[in-house]
């Protein structure tokens, strides 16, 4: 992840518990259904620009009372990760890349595949089980996007079991 420049000073994000805490228990992340910190994965993996935003400015936490504001962290991202498509798709990755550095979120990241293949065999199940043939179609709509998030991540966290984590103990500290 980039380090952000923000009224002349330049911010670090790093993911780690901190960071954790705090979108787990965003009110504004948070869908009724799952955590802050679940909901944000989701939609990093339906490559929501709200959630690099939101990821970032929580990534910040662990600068404590100097945390910037989220509408600072979105200005600064305005001049570096938005001013691309290529800039954006690269920072999905380096999130998802980053999430997987810390050892306590990769760990949430196999949980949220886990639920979230709970979730499909419900849907799964529902759809089996219903006789009305709209509600089995949006069901399945539903399910095959479930599917595809989840798949995106499995191989993501596969093709980074089999490769060296990087060597970097900045994104480890929990200041």
């Amino acid at each position: 992840m980039e380090k952000l420049t923000i009224n002349n000073a330049v911010y670090e994000p790093k993911l780690n518990f901190k960071f954790y805490r705090q979108t787990r228990d965003d009110k504004e992340l948070q869908d009724g259904r799952q955590d802050g910190f679940s909901a944000l994965i989701g939609a990093l993996l339906d490559e929501d620009v709200d959630a690099i935003v939101a990821t970032y400015y929580h990534a910040l936490a662990w600068y404590r009372r100097n945390q910037p504001s989220e509408s600072d962290v979105e200005e600064a991202l305005e001049s570096t990760v938005f001013v691309s498509d290529e800039a954006t798709d690269k920072a999905f990755d380096d999130i998802l890349n980053a999430l997987q550095a810390n050892d306590f979120l990769a760990r949430k990241l196999r949980q949220y595949v886990k639920d979230s293949d709970k979730n499909a065999d419900m849907v799964q199940k529902q759809i089996d089980q219903t006789k009305d043939e709209d509600k089995a179609s949006n069901l399945a709509i539903g399910l095959k996007q479930l599917t595809a998030e989840t798949n995106k991540l499995r191989d993501l966290l596969k093709s980074n079991e089999s490769s060296p984590k990087p060597d970097d103990a900045g994104l480890h500290q929990q200041s």
